[in-house]
């Protein structure tokens, strides 16, 4: 019992005293709103700008902290991306037949959060990365479907990575 006081006791103390990550921006409260345009796409990897975008928009829209608009006029927020770099890295090899078994997808980007209102920078990473894998199929179609769930997977990750610093600090 004296344990267990003692750890509710710790715990309010730390609740109270306004801990942050050292450096870290907290959103403020009157920001209610963000935009997101499609992502521009420097790379050579077709579409990725489409399912990069969706992926964002798509968390911003389960998490439900922020509403997302179509209008970056009516924002408080806009979120800015360039896909700066996509790839594939060989991860396993079967070198009796000189094939890639598994690739690792990988996107970067560089994405600025922009607080509409004061046309102030809040937030910019010039080189976020994710990436997922997936196994090779001899056929081109499954294969291209295999390479295309990656894709959905490391966007997806992207996006969580984006969310995480919007909403919990720069």
């Amino acid at each position: 019992m004296r344990h267990r006081l003692l750890f509710l006791s710790l715990i309010a103390l730390l609740s109270g005293c306004g801990y942050h990550l050292s450096g870290s921006v907290r959103l403020p409260a009157d920001i209610r709103t963000i935009a997101v345009p499609v992502f521009h796409n420097q790379t050579f990897e077709p579409t990725l700008e489409n399912a990069v975008t969706t992926a964002v928009k798509q968390e911003f829209l389960t998490n439900g902290r922020l509403l997302v608009v179509n209008d970056s006029e009516a924002a408080d927020l806009v979120l800015k991306g360039t896909l700066t770099s996509f790839g594939l890295t060989p991860l396993s090899f079967d070198r009796t037949k000189s094939v890639v078994l598994e690739y690792r997808v990988y996107i970067r980007a560089a994405v600025a959060v922009e607080d509409r209102r004061t046309q102030k920078v809040l937030w910019q990473d010039s080189g976020m990365e994710s990436s997922a894998e997936y196994l090779v199929n001899p056929d081109t179609a499954a294969n291209r479907v295999a390479q295309d769930r990656a894709i959905a997977e490391a966007s997806k990750q992207f996006a969580e990575n984006v969310i995480h610093r919007v909403l919990e600090g720069f």
